[in-house]
C-alpha cells in the first residue's frame, strides 16, 4: 500500500469515487487511504494501475492548462506590440500631414465596394462614398482620384475623355456620373418588382434592398403624398395587365404615363381604333361569304364603276338588309351558320378532313403512352383536332372490354368529295410520364393500318408542348424538364403507322428477313410459347447472390455531388422507378457513395453510383471470365447463331442481406441501398458470370456467354442452314 503515499489528496478522492465509495472533502489523506483499502472492490494491482492513470491524467491536464496560458499570454503581448506600432505609425502620418511635406496615405478604399452599374444606383453610391471619405478624413482634392479607382473601366474612360481640370474636380465628376448613369424611375420599379433574395443574404438585407429600390422609384417620380402613391400603385397594376402590343405602341411615353385618367384614356383610344380597324378588315370577308357564286357582271372595280364611290352607304345598307343563306334562301344567316343547311348533329366535332398520302419517312413526334396494361408508341399530330385510335389500338381496347359508342361522321376527302362513314368513340385514360389524362378517342374501323394519333385535344388538355427543332417535348408547367422523342420501331412501310406496342412477344418486321414464311411462323410460335421469360419484373434469381467482402476495412462514405435543378428532377424520377421496381429502398447506413447522372446516346440520363472508395476496400473475386479467343474457337464451327440480350441482367441478382448496407448511396433526396446487384461494383462481373455458368451447366456445347450487346453470324450462313427451332426450345 506504499504506492498510495505518492498520490495527492485530489488523486485519492478520485480513486475512492472510482471504487464506488462515498467521499467528502473534509476527509484527511489517512482516512482516504483506509477507505480505499477497506473497499470491497479493492485489488492492489488494479488500484495501483488506476492510480497511475489518475495521476498521469492530472499531469496532462496541468500541462495543457499551462500551455494554454502561455499561448494566451503570447497573444496578448503581440496585440500590445501591434497597438503600440499602430499608434506610432498614426503619429508619424499625422505629423507628416500637418507639415504638408507629402500627400496623405490614408487607405479607405477597402471600406467601399466597387460600383456595379447593373444593380447599383450611382446617386446612392456617391452618397456612400462621400460619407466614407469624410469619416476617413480624406482631403476633398483627392476624392476624384479615389473615386475613379472604384469605377469600372468603361465608366472611368468616360471621365478620362474630359479635361484634366474636370477629372480632378469631384463635384464636376459627380455631376457627369449622375447625368450619365443615374437609374431612372422605371428601372427602380423593375428592380423593386423583380428583385430576389440572394441565398447568402439575410432577410434583413433583402428588406433593406427592396426598401431602397422602392424609395428610388417614388423619389424619381416626385411622389410626396399618399394620394400620389395610391395613384402610382393603381397605374402599376393596370400596366401589368396591358397586352404587350399596346405597351410597344406607347413605348416612347410608357414610363411617363403615371396618371390613371391619362393612362386609361390612351388605352381606350387604342382599343377603339383597333376595334374599328378589325371591323373594316373583316367586312369584305363576311360579304364574300354571304355572296353566292358571282358572275362577271357582279364584280365592280373603282375605275369601271364611278357610281360606287359616289354613294357607297346606301349600297352597304342594302347588302346588310338582304343577308340570306345561299343554300336554302333563309334570311338572316350565311350558309355556314344556317341551322337548316348545317344541322346540329353534323357539327364540326363530327366533320373530319382526311387527306390521304404516302410517305417514306417516319413521323418525328413519337411519345410513349400507356392505356391500362397496353403500352404504346404513338404520334403527336398538331394537325389533328381529335385523337385517333389506330387499328391495333382499337382492337386491343375492344379485347379488354372498352365500350365504344357507334356514331356516323362525315368525311371530306382531299378531292372535295364527301362520304358518310361509321366511327366509334370511347373515353379512355392515357398515362404519360406519370400523369393521367382522360380523353375521348375516335376509331375508324374501316381504316386499315392507320397509326394512333394524339391530336390537339389531348395536347391542350395535358399541357404538352412540342419542340420540333430540338426533337423533344415538355409539360407547360415544367419547361425545363424536356423529354426527347422516341425512335420509330417500324419504318419500312406505312403499315407500321398503326403499330401500338402491346405486352406480346413477336418478331419485328426487320428481323428474320432471310427466313421463309413457314420458318417465321415457327419462330413466332416459339416466342409466344416462352413469352413469360420476356416479361419485366419478378423476383430475383435463386441461383446466385452477390457478396461484398471488405475484410476488416472500416466503412467508407463521402458527401453527395452537387446537381442542378434539372438533374435533380431526373434523379427523383429514376429513384421513384427503382423504388417501385423493388431495386432499392431507403436506409440508414455508415456507407455512402455519391450518385452521378451520365447521359445516354439517346439524350436521357443513366443513374450511376461512384463505388470507387468501396471497390478499393473490396477483396477481389477470382472467378474466371470468358476469354474472347476461346469463344471464337468454340463458335468457329457453328452454322447458325441466335442471341439473347438480357434486360437489366444485374438487377436479376440479389445482394446478400448482410452486404446491402455497403451498397448505400447518398443523394439530395436521402440515403438508399440496393437490394439487387447494381453496376459499378468490383466483383459484379464475376457474380454475373457465375450465374450464367450455373444456368448453362448442362448446355455448354450449345450456349456461349459473351459480354457484348450484339453477336452477328457470318454473312450467307443463314441462307444455307436448315432452320430448326427445337435447339432454342431446349435451351429455353
Amino acid at each position: 500500500m506504499a504506492f498510495l503515499g505518492k498520490a495527492r489528496k485530489e488523486d485519492l478522492i478520485i480513486l475512492a469515487r472510482e471504487l464506488g465509495e462515498e467521499v467528502t472533502p473534509d476527509l484527511k489523506i489517512i482516512d482516504l487511504r483506509n477507505l480505499i483499502v477497506s473497499s470491497t472492490n479493492y485489488e492492489m494491482e488494479f488500484v495501483k494501475e488506476l492510480l497511475n492513470t489518475v495521476i498521469s491524467q492530472r499531469t496532462e491536464e496541468a500541462e495543457q492548462r499551462k500551455l494554454e496560458l502561455e499561448i494566451e499570454e503570447r497573444r496578448k503581448r503581440e496585440e500590445r506590440e501591434f497597438e503600440l506600432e499602430k499608434l506610432k505609425l498614426q503619429n508619424e502620418s499625422f505629423n507628416s500631414a500637418g507639415n504638408g511635406s507629402s500627400r496623405p496615405k490614408i487607405d479607405f478604399l477597402s471600406m467601399i465596394p466597387k460600383f456595379d452599374q447593373v444593380n447599383n444606383d450611382i446617386s446612392l453610391y456617391l452618397i456612400l462614398f462621400e460619407r466614407q471619405a469624410q469619416a476617413a478624413d480624406v482631403p476633398k482634392e483627392f476624392w476624384a482620384s479615389h473615386l475613379l479607382s472604384l469605377l469600372p473601366y468603361e465608366i472611368a474612360q468616360l471621365v478620362a475623355r474630359e479635361d484634366v481640370g474636370i477629372s480632378r474636380d469631384f463635384e464636376k465628376v459627380k455631376s457627369l456620373l449622375l447625368k450619365r448613369y443615374k437609374l431612372t424611375a422605371e428601372k427602380f420599379r423593375q428592380l423593386f418588382s423583380r428583385h430576389c433574395k440572394s441565398p447568402t443574404a439575410t432577410w434583413k438585407d433583402f428588406a433593406y434592398e427592396v426598401r431602397n429600390y422602392f424609395h428610388g422609384w417614388i423619389s424619381g417620380l416626385d411622389i410626396s403624398t399618399f394620394d400620389q402613391l395610391k395613384e402610382l400603385i393603381i397605374v402599376d397594376q393596370i400596366k401589368r395587365r396591358v397586352p404587350p402590343e399596346v405597351r410597344e405602341h406607347y413605348i416612347d411615353e410608357w414610363s411617363q404615363l403615371n396618371n390613371v385618367e391619362k393612362l386609361t384614356s390612351k388605352l381606350d383610344d387604342y382599343d377603339a381604333v383597333r376595334t374599328k380597324r378589325d371591323f373594316h378588315t373583316s367586312t369584305p370577308r363576311k360579304e364574300a361569304e354571304n355572296r353566292a357564286y358571282p358572275t362577271l357582271k357582279q364584280k365592280r372595280y373603282p375605275e369601271q364603276s364611278p357610281k360606287f364611290s359616289e354613294n357607297p352607304k346606301p349600297e352597304k345598307k342594302e347588302n346588310r338588309s338582304t343577308l340570306t343563306c345561299y343554300g336554302c334562301g333563309k334570311p338572316g344567316y350565311i350558309k355556314a351558320k344556317c341551322p337548316s343547311c348545317t344541322p346540329r348533329e353534323k357539327s364540326s366535332s363530327n366533320n373530319i378532313t382526311l387527306y390521304t398520302c404516302h410517305a417514306s419517312v417516319s413521323p418525328t413526334a413519337l411519345l410513349d403512352i400507356r392505356i391500362g396494361d397496353i403500352h404504346g408508341r404513338v404520334c403527336a399530330d398538331t394537325g389533328a383536332t381529335r385523337s385517333i385510335a389506330g387499328e391495333l389500338m382499337f382492337n386491343s381496347l375492344r379485347e379488354r372490354g372498352v365500350d365504344f359508342q357507334k356514331m356516323e361522321v362525315t368525311m371530306v376527302l382531299a378531292d372535295g368529295s364527301q362520304t358518310n362513314m361509321e366511327a366509334y368513340t370511347a373515353p379512355v385514360s392515357i398515362d404519360i410520364e406519370g400523369r393521367t389524362v382522360p380523353i375521348e378517342m375516335l376509331a375508324l374501323p374501316k381504316a386499315k393500318g392507320n397509326r394512333t394519333l394524339l391530336g390537339t385535344d389531348f395536347l391542350e388538355k395535358s399541357g404538352i408542348v412540342l419542340d420540333l427543332k430540338n426533337k423533344s417535348w415538355y409539360f407547360s408547367d415544367k419547361p425545363h424538364h424536356k423529354i426527347y422523342f422516341k425512335e420509330d420501331l417500324d419504318v419500312n412501310s406505312l403499315q407500321a403507322a398503326g403499330s401500338i406496342i402491346a405486352n406480346s412477344c413477336q418478331l419485328r418486321e426487320d428481323e428474320g428477313t432471310t427466313l421463309t414464311p413457314e420458318q417465321r411462323k415457327k419462330m413466332s410460335y416459339l416466342l409466344e410459347k416462352f413469352d413469360s421469360i420476356f416479361k419485366p419484373g419478378g423476383d430475383p434469381t435463386p441461383y446466385a447472390e452477390h457478396h461484398i467482402n471488405t475484410g476488416n476495412s472500416p466503412p467508407v462514405a463521402g458527401p453527395p455531388y452537387r446537381m442542378n435543378p434539372a438533374k435533380r428532377e431526373l434523379l427523383k424520377k429514376e429513384l421513384d422507378s427503382l423504388l417501385a421496381d423493388g431495386i432499392i429502398e431507403e436506409c440508414e447506413s455508415p456507407y455512402a457513395s455519391p450518385v452521378v447522372l451520365v447521359p445516354k446516346p439517346n439524350g436521357s440520363m443513366r443513374l450511376c453510383v461512384d463505388f470507387r472508395k468501396l471497390n478499393a476496400t473490396t477483396i477481389a473475386d477470382t472467378y474466371p471470365l470468358p476469354r474472347m479467343d476461346d469463344l471464337l474457337t468454340e463458335a468457329k464451327s457453328t452454322a447458325y447463331m441466335s442471341t439473347l440480350d438480357l434486360k437489366s441482367g444485374y438487377h436479376q441478382i440479389k445482394v446478400h442481406e448482410a452486404d446491402q448496407d455497403k451498397t448505400a448511396f447518398i443523394c439530395p433526396f436521402g440515403t438508399y441501398k440496393y437490394l439487387r446487384m447494381p453496376f459499378g461494383l468490383r466483383n459484379a462481373p464475376a457474380t454475373f458470370q457465375r450465374l450464367i455458368d450455373r444456368f448453362r451447366a448442362d448446355q455448354r456445347n450449345i450456349v456461349l456467354t459473351l459480354r457484348r450487346d450484339v453477336v452477328r453470324a457470318r454473312g450467307g450462313v443463314c441462307n444455307r442452314t436448315v432452320f430448326r427451332t427445337r435447339h432454342l426450345a431446349a435451351v429455353g
